[in-house]
């Protein structure tokens, strides 16, 4: 459940004070960012803007949003249902940090009221440890997708046990969803061919030499391809092999060498050669043009 914290407006002799640019408020953080939206535009006033996605880069794993709602001439800092430890913590900061600004109080859609001192007593971790106390009672939950900052991530029943059975729960969550958010990893983006004569999709992920690489374990149609896709379906699911020859800065060097179903692809590697990052995905590692030629064996 997405937690909101509210900050009104300041009043005016004729109502409120004008509304504060997106930038003004996002400077109350030192490094605190919104990536959808186009830094040049953020000079304008907050309530020209649905909501902005905000992030401290290297603390955050999943983004906090911002927004202003007019109705209620109010600020409010949202943190999403499966929010880390260092998510709460910005989260905190930044209301304090508004409301000492505007000189007014913070509510919270859990029902409580809040100075910029008190705000900083808003008990989170009972809430990171029952969202995910909850989840191990889901018993047919095999990957709820959980939208980070810069990857989603697929928890299940045995990853979140694993996480609450940690001597420190919080901590071995923020390592579990950061390490999926940081990593350098190439995440592969699946591609969709419909088949002339079945009308069904042939959906396709890259696997290129000497590049860790991330790929699905349990495949699935991305919510943004579900409306093309339809009910035609999924026939198959490929990897392209692509080589390197040459600089590997230059695109023309870049040659596919072979296309192997994506199952037997996975069952093929060795131990070494992989690590599971969650419930869906697998993260290969840098395998040598050599490897990949065998690989392109495969049936």
């Amino acid at each position: 459940m997405t937690i909101v914290f509210s900050i009104k407006n300041k009043k005016s002799l004729f109502g409120y004070q004008k509304v504060l640019a997106a930038n003004e408020v996002l400077k109350l953080v030192e490094g605190l960012i919104s990536y959808n939206y186009d830094p040049s535009s953020l000079h304008r006033s907050l309530n020209d803007f649905e909501s902005l996605n905000c992030i401290l880069f290297g603390k955050s794993g999943l983004p906090l949003q911002l927004r202003y709602v007019d109705a209620e001439n109010a600020y409010q800092i949202l943190v999403p249902s499966f929010a880390i430890e260092e998510d709460w913590q910005l989260a905190l900061r930044w209301t304090s940090r508004l409301a000492e600004l505007l000189g007014t109080e913070i509510t919270s859609s859990e029902g409580g009221s809040y100075s910029p001192d008190s705000i900083f007593h808003f008990d989170y971790e009972v809430i990171i440890l029952e969202t995910l106390g909850n989840l191990t009672k889901e018993k047919d939950l095999e990957g709820l997708e959980v939208q980070g900052f810069a990857h989603p991530v697929y928890l299940d029943r045995e990853t979140v046990q694993e996480v609450l059975n940690h001597v420190h729960p919080l901590e071995a969550y923020s390592a579990f969803i950061k390490r999926i958010q940081y990593s350098a990893a190439y995440f592969s983006q699946v591609r969709f061919y419909q088949q002339e004569e079945t009308r069904s999709f042939l959906a396709s992920y890259s696997l290129t030499e000497e590049t860790d690489t991330v790929l699905p374990r349990r495949p699935h149609v991305p919510a943004e391809y579900v409306e093309i896709v339809g009910l035609a379906g999924v026939s198959d699911w490929q990897v392209l092999l692509v080589a390197i020859d040459g600089d590997p800065d230059k695109q023309e060097n870049y040659h596919p060498i072979g296309s192997v179903p994506l199952k037997a692809l996975i069952d093929a590697l060795e131990p070494d050669e992989y690590q599971l990052l969650d419930a869906h995905q697998i993260e290969i590692k840098k395998l040598s043009k050599e490897r990949l030629l065998q690989l392109a064996q495969l049936e």
